[in-house]
């Protein structure tokens, strides 16, 4: 197949005109701060992982390394050809202040720390980035990109119903398969395939584990602890995540014990090291997440590859179902099914309340408040919205919303 070209004849232009001084972000003693916070001793070795990561020891792997964003690329095809895969999702303000050169700065934080990020050659030994069609900004990101590194552009379409697009996503995903084969000179096929996805499978099982222990008992495993494993995950080889999740749970066992904070759900957008305001002043302000419905955690690591047919295409339509019709991004997901998985989540855990966070211009998320706040209101589920940026200046308020929210809660349960 032919590969989806962009600015071929632009690139060294491109390049000349802003390539230029590498950036360098400093978020080790960010990581020290919450390291701090930890009570769980494994732990440690997620910390040291992200250190080695922030320091650029990660990617000296025998193997090629190929980024990719979004969990409707299938890591298991890539796993399965024997490629290490690196999550890309980005949340840096450093990064995202440098990639205002290449990005307008009244777009998505996320697409412009990317930019800063790649502008500033701190993905130099990817081999091939991997970018979906999933939002009008990370489509425009694919060209944005492409005069540094190769691209390949996954476009699935925007429609998440299974019975009609099986077919579709079949092929999309056959088509990469057969790319990533012919690319990297390699001829894996559904043994290799059936492996990945066992890999994956176990730490979804793990995660699952993780996160229910985390909905009876949050300082079980605090929210700081919980989102530095969901970030290390972006780049750490699977087994070993699995290995040291299993020892962190099996310490988070010992010292679960009950709280009075009021327990709460948080829905929208990712939170990523080092990004991690929302939690700080959820912390903060008395509130303890105890669970969340994220791409990045909930929404990559809760759903198992469930093979009904183990053949090589079997296996290719359950990667789809898992990460296509399964996803929870608003790009895909219609608002009556988020609504319900919401009030589901709510339900089943006995939570106190929904807390909406939304990255400022990340338009698909915010575009759902107020059906969301109306339809939890009807239900008498505590709703609050949260739009914030990289920066830190509004933190203050941001606490003096979310105690009152909390006053309200402990209010409520009374």
């Amino acid at each position: 197949m032919t590969q989806k070209k962009f600015l071929d004849n632009f690139r060294d232009e491109i390049q000349k005109g802003f390539v230029s001084d590498r950036i360098s972000p400093n978020n080790i003693a960010e990581l020290q701060k919450y390291k701090r916070k930890s009570e769980i001793p494994s732990m440690e070795n997620f910390y040291e992982a992200i250190e080695n990561f922030e320091n650029k020891k990660t990617f000296e792997l025998e193997k090629p390394s190929v980024g990719y964003f979004c969990n409707i690329v299938p890591e298991e095809i890539i796993l399965a050809c024997d490629l290490h895969p690196v999550r890309l999702c980005c949340e840096d303000q450093v990064c995202a202040q440098a990639g205002e050169e290449i990005a307008p700065g009244d777009i998505c934080c996320v697409i412009k720390s990317i930019c800063g990020k790649f502008y500033g050659r701190l993905y130099e030994n990817l081999n091939l980035v991997i970018i979906p069609g999933t939002c009008d900004p990370k489509t425009k990101l694919a060209e944005l990109i492409s005069p540094l590194k190769e691209i390949y552009f996954l476009d699935p379409g925007r429609d998440s119903d299974y019975l009609e697009n099986a077919a579709i996503w079949e092929s999309r995903y056959t088509e990469l398969f057969d790319f990533l084969k012919k690319r990297f000179h390699k001829n894996p096929g559904r043994t290799q395939l059936i492996s990945a996805c066992h890999k994956t499978n176990k730490r979804t099982e793990i995660f699952r584990k993780i996160y229910q222990l985390r909905t009876d008992y949050p300082d079980s495993i605090n929210v700081f602890d919980y989102y530095i494993m969901i970030y290390a995950s972006f780049f750490m080889e699977i087994e070993l995540w699995n290995d040291f999740a299993e020892k962190v749970y099996s310490q988070a066992l010992e010292k679960k014990k009950t709280q009075n904070k009021p327990r709460i759900l948080l829905v929208g957008t990712p939170v990523i090291f080092p990004n991690f305001k929302i939690i700080d002043v959820l912390e903060q302000s008395g509130l303890a997440m105890a669970t969340d419905i994220q791409c990045t955690s909930f929404g990559r690591f809760f759903n198992p590859v469930e093979i009904d047919e183990d053949t090589e295409s079997g296996i290719i339509r359950a990667l789809a179902l898992k990460n296509i019709a399964g996803s929870i991004c608003p790009c895909l997901l219609n608002l009556e099914k988020m609504a319900n998985l919401i009030i589901d989540t709510v339900n089943q855990y006995n939570l106190d309340g929904v807390i909406y966070y939304n990255l400022r211009l990340c338009q698909v998320f915010e575009i759902q408040t107020a059906i969301l706040r109306q339809i939890l209101k009807q239900r008498n589920i505590p709703f609050i919205s949260i739009k914030t940026d990289l920066g830190k200046e509004d933190t203050g308020q941001l606490k003096t919303r979310l105690e009152a929210f909390r006053e309200m809660l402990e209010s409520h349960r009374k």
